[in-house]
């Protein structure tokens, strides 16, 4: 069974040892975001506040989903299942979506504002960074938004810094789905309605995360996730459908044409790289949340961070498998490590011919979020396990020809790298660089091509099981 809500979740992953009550009282300012820093830094337990300073009655649940443990038990698996095998669940469980379920009471609605009552900062919304341009109230959560003259309805994670008591500002990168979505409403002069639900369950909060496509719906893959539909409740004063077990949710419209200056932000690549800069506005116009509701919040910065977790280890690695398998391309494992910031793509393939990293990267370069976020392409063979990084930077070490093992190409540039230029990142400019650690097909097995001196190389199979049969009689554990 699915967790409902973070209530549910939070108490799993006490029970688990994977989160603390903080009974202290911690200030929304700095405080809270550097203790939520330093567990993503340390791999300490989720921090849940109990008490805010100025926000008697608020709590705050940070970093639950920065860790592959805590995702893991998200999906309902053991704490300590390999990366692997959560992978190839999760891309299981990303094939098959299921659509949500509409009720018609729902715990996200038990208290309401509207119009001039509404007061966004009646929540704790942290200073999370030291450096932020102001204070933001949405770090976990959900943007939901409608495509015009469409049924597509899109959740994306895009953060929300408080301009004023009902004025949020955002980042939408115009290749965005948000950023697409503003653009067609706004070149008709029309506001764009939007809900913002905090605090969804941890799943729903993951499809979020994940790049699934322009006309997928995020929420039929949370349910795939789930493995159970998704209930939803619709919005008081905005044509939108929002996760019923949410904790807070705003409802307005983005104001069309109308830009204030927005961040700068520490990013999930460890920097503080987009500038403070004119973005769009969004207008709260209604507020519901539950009694005694959670603030959820994430700290983006150096690797490891929610984020990361979810899109990095993950989320990103299920997307290229389809992409590579779907191309006829023998795949034995796809892995974004987290602490490269999703820049980094390592594929293992049962190699078929030649070039096929040429191929591999062509595939990957033709989806565009793909295109612009991953610089790095390692490819690797099928004896080395792409999911274990000492066997990767062996086979970079060992395998790669310096010459002849890298290609590199211009193509379109992730404005939040920050090894591009500002020039470069304003304008969208970036390249990849496309490592072949795989030994040539045409060198003879006997006479070329070394043999790995490894346990799993250089014995014959009958001695390897021998010795995995007999390793606790040895007296190992």
């Amino acid at each position: 069974m699915a967790f409902k809500d973070n209530r549910e979740f939070v108490a799993a992953l006490e029970k688990a040892g994977e989160a603390i009550q903080i009974e202290q009282e911690v200030d929304w300012d700095l405080e809270a975001g550097a203790i939520v820093r330093r567990v993503c830094e340390t791999g300490a337990p989720a921090p849940f506040f109990q008490k805010i300073k100025d926000y008697p009655g608020h709590r705050m649940l940070g970093a639950m989903c920065s860790s592959f443990k805590r995702l893991a038990i998200a999906l309902g698996l053991r704490a300590d299942i390999p990366i692997r095998e959560a992978a190839d669940e999760f891309y299981r469980r990303r094939q098959k979506r299921i659509k949500p379920v509409i009720v018609k009471d729902a715990p996200c609605q038990q208290n309401m504002v509207t119009g001039k009552d509404v007061d966004l900062t009646m929540f704790p919304a942290p200073m999370v960074h030291d450096g932020d341009g102001g204070r933001y109230l949405c770090t976990w959560h959900l943007v939901i938004t409608k495509e015009p003259n469409s049924d597509w309805v899109n959740w994306g994670m895009y953060r929300q810094m408080l301009h004023n008591e009902r004025l949020l500002g955002t980042l939408a990168l115009p290749n965005s789905d948000l950023g697409k979505m503003l653009a067609k409403y706004e070149a008709k002069e029309e506001k764009i309605p939007f809900a913002t639900a905090i605090g969804a369950d941890p799943l729903c909060a993951a499809a979020g995360c994940l790049s699934v496509g322009v006309g997928v719906s995020e929420v039929e893959v949370a349910g795939g996730l789930r493995q159970e539909p998704v209930e939803l409740v619709k919005c008081k004063t905005v044509d939108l459908e929002v996760p019923a077990h949410a904790e807070i949710i705003l409802e307005g419209h983005v104001l069309p044409g109308v830009r204030v200056d927005e961040g700068p932000f520490g990013e999930y690549t460890g920097f503080r790289t987009s500038p403070r800069y004119p973005r769009p506005v969004f207008q709260v116009e209604c507020i519901t949340w539950r009694d005694n509701p959670i603030l959820t919040m994430s700290n983006m910065g150096v690797p490891i961070a929610d984020g990361n977790i979810i899109v990095s280890g993950l989320g990103t690695p299920a997307l290229i498998r389809g992409l590579l398998e779907s191309s006829g391309i023998p795949i034995t494992g796809v892995y974004v490590p987290p602490e490269g910031c999703g820049f980094i793509v390592i594929v293992a393939t049962k190699k078929p011919y030649n070039n096929i990293a040429a191929h591999i990267a062509s595939v990957i370069s033709a989806q565009p979020f793909l295109q612009a976020s991953v610089s790095q392409i390692i490819v690797v063979d099928d004896t080395v396990d792409p999911y274990n990084m000492s066997e990767v930077i062996h086979a970079m070490a060992t395998k790669l020809h310096p010459l002849k093992g890298t290609f590199t190409f211009p193509c379109m540039g992730w404005p939040l790298a920050p090894y591009l230029s500002m020039a470069e990142r304003m304008q969208f400019r970036g390249g990849k660089i496309v490592y072949d650690c795989t030994w040539p097909l045409e060198w003879d097995p006997e006479t070329e091509k070394p043999v790995k001196s490894s346990f799993r190389g250089i014995y014959p199979e009958e001695v390897q099981k021998k010795v995995l049969d007999n390793w606790q009689k040895y007296g190992f554990k």
